[in-house]
Formats: C-alpha cells, sequence, structure tokens
C-alpha cells in the first residue's frame, strides 16, 4: 500500500521541488519507505526527501506504507521508463502484485497500461513516466482512487487531491478503467474498460444462492492471499456477517469491529458476533470526540459534503481501532446494497416505475467510486489500513447486476 505522485512540467523545468512536497502531503501516517524516480533514474529513501538530486521535468513519487510484508518499495525503473503500481491484482501468482504488473507493462508502457487495464481483474493504480510523457491509469472498478489535474506548465496525478493541492494543482477524479497520457501538449484520457449493464439471467432462487456463494468465496479468497490478521467493519447486518463467514472460512485471524457514538445500540452486532462464533470489539465514543476529529476527517474526505463526513466518522473510528489493534487489511461490505437492491429507495422505485430501477441500480454500482470507494480508501489509507472491498469484485458485479428483480 502506498501513495503515488507524478508531475510533467510542458515547459521541461524540475518538477523535484513539486514532487517532494506532494509525498509530504501525503498522509498522516508514517511511511516505510520513499522513492523518487525519472526517466534517468530511481532514488529510494528511508525518510520523506528533502533537495532531490532528481531533477527533471518528468517524475514520480512514492510513499510506501507496508500492508503486506512483501510490499515492495517504489518507484521502479525498467526498458527506459520508471513506473509505480499502487494496489493489488487478484489473480496474481508471482512473487508480488508490481512484478506481475511490471511483466504486463513491458517495454511498451502505453501499450502495457492498456493491455493491464483491459485484461487483469484487481484494485489498482498506475503510474508511468518516461521522456516527455507520464501515463496514469485505474482499474475499472475504481475502489483505489487517484485524481489529475494541470495548473499553468504543470500536469499531474495524485492518489489524493491534497497532494496535488499541494503543487497548486486543482484535481479530479480520474475515471476508472481510464488511461490518462499527459504530454508537452496537454492531458488526453483514452477509456481502456467500462461497467456494462447485463442482460437479465434465467436463474431460480437455489441456482443463484449457490453462484452467489461461490463467487463471494472466489472473491474473499483472492482478498486475503498472504493476510494472516485482518479487520471487518461489522454491523451484524447480512452484508459484514457474509463477509466475516467467508474470511473465516479462509483461515483469516478475523478482528470484527464495530463502533458508534454514545448511546448507539449494538445487541445486533453481538447477537451475529455470537452465531458466528467470533469475537467482537465493540467502542463507543463521546460528542466530544467527533469534535475533535471532525478536522481530520475532512482531511481525509477531501470535500465539505454532510453525508461522506457522517459516513466517513465511524469508518475513520474503525479504521484507526484496527490499525491500532495490529491490524494493516481493513475489510468492508461496501457495495452491496447498491448490489442487490438493500436500499429502501429501490423497493419504492420498483413499486412506482418496475423494471426501470434495474437502471438506476446500475447507474449506482457505476458511480460508486466517486460516492462510496473512493472516500472510504482514502480514510483508511489515513489510519494507516489498506481497504479492500469483496463485493467490488468484477465477476460479482456482473453476475448482481444480472439477477431478476424478482429474487
Amino acid at each position: 500500500m502506498g501513495l503515488i505522485a507524478a508531475l510533467l512540467s510542458t515547459t521541461g523545468a524540475d518538477v523535484s521541488a513539486q514532487i517532494n512536497r506532494m509525498l509530504r502531503a501525503a498522509s498522516p501516517t508514517p511511511g516505510d519507505g520513499y522513492g523518487l524516480a525519472t526517466p534517468d533514474g530511481v532514488m529510494l529513501l528511508p525518510s520523506p526527501p528533502g533537495s532531490s538530486a532528481l531533477r527533471s521535468g518528468v517524475a514520480l513519487g512514492h510513499k510506501l506504507v507496508k500492508a503486506m510484508p512483501g510490499d515492495p518499495p517504489q518507484p521502479i525503473s525498467q526498458h527506459g521508463y520508471a513506473m509505480i503500481f499502487e494496489g493489488r491484482l487478484w489473480g496474481s501468482s508471482g512473487p508480488s502484485d508490481l512484478s506481475m504488473a511490471a511483466d504486463l507493462m513491458g517495454e511498451d508502457p502505453a501499450r502495457g497500461i492498456r493491455r493491464l487495464i483491459a485484461e487483469e481483474d484487481g484494485s489498482y493504480a498506475v503510474a508511468v513516466a518516461e521522456r516527455g510523457r507520464v501515463l496514469c491509469g485505474r482499474d475499472p472498478i475504481g475502489v483505489v482512487p487517484l485524481y489529475f489535474g494541470v495548473s499553468g506548465n504543470i500536469l499531474g496525478a495524485a492518489s489524493n487531491r491534497k497532494m496535488l493541492w499541494s503543487a497548486g494543482i486543482e484535481a479530479e477524479p480520474l475515471p476508472p478503467g481510464c488511461v490518462a497520457e499527459m504530454t508537452l501538449g496537454g492531458t488526453r484520457l483514452h477509456r481502456i474498460r467500462s461497467l456494462i449493464q447485463p442482460p437479465v439471467r434465467a436463474v431460480s432462487m437455489e441456482e443463484a444462492a449457490v453462484s452467489l456463494d461461490a463467487l463471494l468465496s472466489e472473491a474473499v479468497e483472492a482478498r486475503t492471499r498472504g493476510v494472516v490478521r485482518a479487520s471487518l467493519g461489522f454491523s451484524g447486518g447480512i452484508d459484514s456477517s457474509l463477509l466475516a463467514h467467508c474470511l473465516d472460512r479462509c483461515g483469516v485471524d478475523l478482528d470484527l469491529v464495530c463502533v458508534g457514538v454514545e448511546g448507539s445500540e449494538f445487541e445486533a452486532a453481538e447477537e451475529a458476533a455470537e452465531g458466528l462464533g467470533l469475537p467482537i470489539r465493540l467502542e463507543s465514543f463521546a460528542a466530544s470526540e467527533v469534535e475533535e476529529d471532525l478536522d481530520e476527517v475532512l482531511r481525509g474526505v477531501e470535500e465539505a459534503n454532510p453525508m461522506k463526513v457522517a459516513v466517513a466518522l465511524p469508518l475513520r473510528w474503525a479504521a484507526r481501532s484496527a490499525a491500532g489493534h495490529g491490524s494493516r487489511v481493513f475489510y468492508s461490505g461496501n457495495g452491496s446494497d447498491e448490489l442487490f437492491g438493500g436500499y429502501l429507495r429501490y423497493v419504492r422505485e420498483h413499486a412506482d416505475a418496475g423494471d426501470a430501477v434495474r437502471d438506476t441500480m446500475f447507474r449506482d454500482v457505476a458511480e460508486a467510486h466517486t460516492v462510496n470507494y473512493g472516500r472510504d480508501y482514502k480514510v483508511c489509507a489515513d489510519a494507516g489500513v489498506e481497504l479492500r472491498i469483496p463485493f467490488a469484485d468484477a465477476k460479482l458485479i456482473e453476475f448482481g447486476l444480472s439477477l431478476p428483480l424478482s429474487l
């Protein structure tokens, strides 16, 4: 786990000072290592960079926060370009996700980044620096955030907005499944892969249940590769209970975390945990702690959106608690309600407009990267834990969106 910084000057002016500022602004969590790169070389450092010996009009920076013991320092250099791969490839069986991504990129990074996005399932962002060009891309679901923007002669991309703000750049999200190509002539977006609404499949309730169990189990198993201990945000609802069961079945030493303000009802979570035979940690927070944490939540969310802040605050508490109890991976049931019609508003729309609700559900799933995933990933990253969302699995999404509304 880590954070990406990328800059290109259209005039060729040195951007190393701005890259250094971006890395210092990246997150409040101490880094396990830092890296700088230009097309001519890579510099790996144990602490945030000061002045850099790598001076160039094109540069990458990386802040490493290890979620897994084998997470490598970055950037790396190959075939005359530098690259950063931040995230996971769920089908990877090699020594690391970075090495698999680097192999896919090959000698031609422009072709390789398109191949990566078109062919591989994962949650990731990737950046490449070569002479006169920066390439940045995102997986088609969009769990791992990536932003881009321009200010005068400087084009940039980063894992969060505040990194770009530190370089004087206003940021907007890079759409999932897209590549941003930054050159001396400006920025062009290339759409490589998109979510597509699948046709409705003819399937019985029993068949759907069997397929759902297999797909969710596969999604969880892929996301537990190499994970010994982890935490799960747990409410006792269907989505978090299903994940708890699957994670336990995969052999993860699971830490269930349920948080709320003083006076919150924890009975449902306690009963569900008892039924699963898993320990649970309950934590309540006073109104004064809401006020104390509000500024940090706003910095993490990076938007003055009351709804997003209200959701992010308890997530911050849960992620911070997870990190404090030794977890570096945090699982969430986010995405299940959009995928399987779990909101009351879907029921009401179906009653009023019939099958038109299917379009609403698809739109909500396709826009989850903006509404939910980016917010939650950044809040968890600020707490020092890596967010993993099994319900954001590409195969599971395709299956869920194809189910008849009658089920």
